[in-house]
């Protein structure tokens, strides 16, 4: 069962949400009432250890060798790359839609 990752589009509000398959995605912001849109996310890579699921942690190195690239939030709406190819920067308020 996957999580997806929502932002809201007025106000900014993050949230994470279990979507089983017969589901209904949420589309209002729990916060503002204002319209959601998932964001696109990187999967993460999981192992079975012992019973329980393991999320493993890549370096940047790693990162850049599996083809993925990664973004840090700068806090002011920018996301600056830190591994990987693509924009250095991303800027939330250019992106189209």
């Amino acid at each position: 069962m996957p999580i997806f990752e929502y932002r809201c589009e007025d106000c900014g509000e993050m949230l994470e949400a279990l979507v089983r398959g017969a589901d209904a995605e949420p589309v209002l912001c729990q916060v503002c009432g204002g319209k959601l849109a998932r964001l696109v996310s990187v999967p993460a890579d999981l192992k079975r250890l012992g019973g329980f699921f393991h999320k493993e942690k890549f370096s940047d190195a790693e990162i850049a060798s599996k083809g993925l690239t990664k973004y840090v939030n700068r806090g002011d709406g920018t996301y600056e790359k830190a591994a990987g190819s693509g924009p250095s920067i991303i800027d939330r308020d250019k992106l189209p839609g």
